[in-house]
């Protein structure tokens, strides 16, 4: 393995190794409960929860999901926008000693069934919007709540009446429970629950495969608490002071990691966002609030460019970028806008998700992803494993604490990405600079980045689309569109001149999220495919290029 030039660049009073004690999540949890008891943790919509009450309600809904029968290993899907339910219900699933299943919650019936059926979940926390899309499904336990339920009473009349709440109609009762019944089900005793160790899978964080179809990553207690201690080493937060703006969803391991578990292991206060899209509640809470610690995709990037000002992040101390490619041109016109450079790094769902990093409060190199963090190496290799030299081009793996082991019940998968010694192969193409910094200069073939700041997986796209009667053959790319992702398009063969573009994305709607619907839709005579049989993605890919240029 070649020298690690990257150790002499790191941040003044990092260290490449730093001591991993052996901790769980809940250990986390409860250390801050212990030494920020009064200090808030969360925020919602006028809302205030301290640390000691947010313990105290882990430690009842945990108490109420055994009682349930919630036993140690069961898997509890958690389907949550940004809200204090999310918060109380992950660690009260850990508490309980489950392991929480991370779900998207715009995902259709269609797409949940797949994830559910293969997590073998057992309950799930879900929205009451939502519980139309889970009611068929084989789940033993469904615990509903509602959006307004730890808000205020003025915040809950405005909310319903700003948005037209309706009211779903829900039979509550046996395998149907409501959010604040299950925490008020028992006086059980805490001290009863059972033990979790640092061993114990804490997520399985859903993630696309080469198939399309998603698999779970394994992420056990120590790989999300190494991951918590190498970015606190690295960005150095301090302690009940900084404030967190949770517009990142929190099943996105992106948002679960540096928002959630960061923010509650150093005494913050998370101010919770519910929908990002709202710019109006977004900028209001930015503005009232004014959090220290803001995380992005590039989608949001672009969006707060349009609405903010630089007075709208006076308090700011870090800007911190992942999800996605970053354009250099956004992070420089950020920088020009609001006086503040983002910190852009790299991660993936295997990893907790956080590998590699730029310097906060110093050295930004330009479209490099940055350094390995703590206790991580990294390294480029060829086709057959080897080390390339420095600046030549081959796929990055990486290892390190945070790195999980296995896949979910999907040994052909973990044998794809774990390679022996521990190293996960990202299948990210990368290289390296003589000093040691990282840049990735192309990713997985054909996931797409979608302009929501989601991965899109053609093969899913492409299943769902050939689920349609009328469709012989179906191929989907990413084009890029102008704000640092990429726009869906798919290429299919009809079987008949009837089929039109509106017939396809009507029939999308009904099997993938709104953001994995194709925009456009070119029909085609056929599609290139290789002498196997292999859809070329990259042919598409090349065509739609030469399409857009000026001159093509």
């Amino acid at each position: 393995m070649p020298e690690r030039l990257w150790m002499s660049h790191y941040p003044h009073g990092v260290p490449p190794q730093i001591p991993l004690s052996s901790e769980t999540l809940l250990d986390v949890l409860s250390g801050s409960a212990r030494r920020f008891s009064r200090r808030p943790a969360l925020y919602f919509f006028g809302k205030t929860i301290s640390y000691h009450d947010c313990q105290a309600l882990v430690d009842k809904f945990a108490c109420g999901l055994a009682a349930l029968g919630v036993r140690k290993g069961d898997r509890v899907a958690l389907c949550l926008p940004n809200c204090p339910q999310t918060v109380i219900a992950y660690f009260g699933i850990l508490r309980a000693g489950g392991i929480v299943v991370a779900c998207n919650p715009t995902y259709t019936e269609h797409e949940l069934s797949h994830q559910l059926h293969d997590a073998g979940a057992k309950a799930i926390v879900v929205l009451d919007q939502m519980y139309q899309k889970i009611r068929h499904l084989d789940i033993e336990l469904v615990i509903v709540t509602q959006i307004t339920d730890f808000m205020t009473t003025i915040a809950r009349y405005l909310y319903n009446h700003r948005n037209n709440r309706h009211v779903v109609d829900i039979p509550i009762g046996g395998a149907t429970r409501l959010f604040h019944d299950v925490l008020n089900l028992t006086d059980g005793d805490p001290a009863q629950l059972p033990v979790v160790t640092p061993e114990d899978i804490a997520v399985l964080q859903y993630t696309g495969g080469i198939t399309g179809l998603s698999k779970g990553a394994e992420l056990r207690h120590r790989n999300l608490t190494a991951n918590i201690r190498q970015l606190v080493s690295w960005f150095s937060p301090a302690e009940r002071v900084e404030s967190f703006l949770a517009a990142l969803p929190l099943f996105h391991v992106f948002g679960m990691t540096v928002t959630q578990n960061i923010c509650l292991a150093v005494g913050g206060c998370m101010i919770l966002v519910p929908d990002p899209r709202n710019m109006s509640v977004l900028l209001s809470l930015l503005r009232k609030k004014q959090p220290t610690v803001i995380t992005l995709v590039p989608a949001f990037v672009r969006k707060l460019l349009e609405h903010c000002v630089a007075t709208d992040f006076a308090s700011t101390k870090f800007v911190i970028c992942g999800g996605a490619a970053l354009p250099y041109e956004l992070l420089k016109k950020f920088k020009e806008h609001t006086g503040h450079l983002i910190v852009e790094g790299y991660g993936l769902s295997e990893a907790s998700p956080v590998t590699h990093c730029n310097i906060p409060r110093g050295l930004s190199v330009k479209r490099s992803i940055g350094l390995p963090v703590p206790n991580t190496d990294a390294r480029i290799v060829d086709e057959s494993g080897c080390d390339v030299r420095e600046g030549e081009i081959g796929e990055l793996w990486v290892r390190g604490p945070q790195v999980m082991e296995r896949y979910w019940n999907n040994p052909v998968e973990t044998a794809n990405a774990v390679k022996p010694g521990g190293w996960l192969a990202t299948g990210d193409m990368a290289r390296t600079d003589q000093d040691g910094f990282f840049y990735v200069v192309d990713r997985k073939k054909d996931m797409i980045l979608s302009n929501s700041g989601f991965n899109v997986y053609p093969a899913e796209v492409e299943q769902a689309l050939q689920l349609h009667p009328l469709v012989q053959d179906a191929a989907v790319i990413g084009v890029q569109a102008g704000d640092g992702g990429e726009s869906i398009k798919a290429f299919v063969v009809p079987k008949t001149t009837a089929l039109t573009a509106e017939d396809l994305v009507t029939h999308c709607r009904h099997y993938l999220a709104a953001y994995k619907v194709p925009r456009k839709i070119e029909f085609r005579n056929e599609l290139p495919r290789s002498i196997l049989g292999k859809m070329l993605h990259r042919v598409l890919r090349v065509e739609e290029q030469a399409r857009l240029q000026p001159n093509g």
